[in-house]
């Protein structure tokens, strides 16, 4: 099972993300997805990872403001299929618009975190964020 999926589509934030993680002084295995259809395929077992019987990941790092498929509609359709609705979706974004972060919350998420501007703080930030959603968080496990 995987810890994190991070969707992301700007390469350069997907490569800060994984240079980060592997500074943490823990494991945490992840995968990183490149689109919402890619997110959605990979959450509900289609697409490309139909024959796969992938678990589903202890927490997702959404950005919002995905080309093609939204986050927002990543967020929606994950809550309405039954082995994804109580999955832990943390929206990971540049946008502090409080109508990004209000739409955010109405279609389900857990949290919303606005990257830091710096690479040290957002190093910071992640390992508080897998401190807390990998360690501390009391999840439903759907496979």
């Amino acid at each position: 099972m995987v810890d994190i999926l991070y969707v992301e589509d700007n390469l350069n934030d997907a490569d800060i993300f994984c240079r980060l993680m592997g500074k943490l002084n823990r494991t945490v295995t992840y995968t990183v997805l490149h689109s919402g259809s890619e997110a959605l395929d990979y959450l509900t077992g289609k697409g490309q990872h139909e024959q796969q019987r992938l678990g589903l990941p202890k927490l997702v790092l959404l950005d919002i403001n995905l080309i093609g498929v939204s986050g927002i509609d990543v967020i929606e359709q994950t809550r309405s299929f039954e082995r994804t609705r109580f999955l832990p979706i943390v929206v990971f974004s540049t946008s502090d618009n409080p109508k990004d972060i209000q739409s955010a919350y109405q279609a389900g998420i857990n949290a919303y975190v606005v990257k830091p501007g710096s690479y040290q703080a957002t190093g910071t930030l992640l390992r508080k964020l897998c401190d807390f959603w990998l360690e501390n968080n009391t999840r439903i496990d759907y496979r």
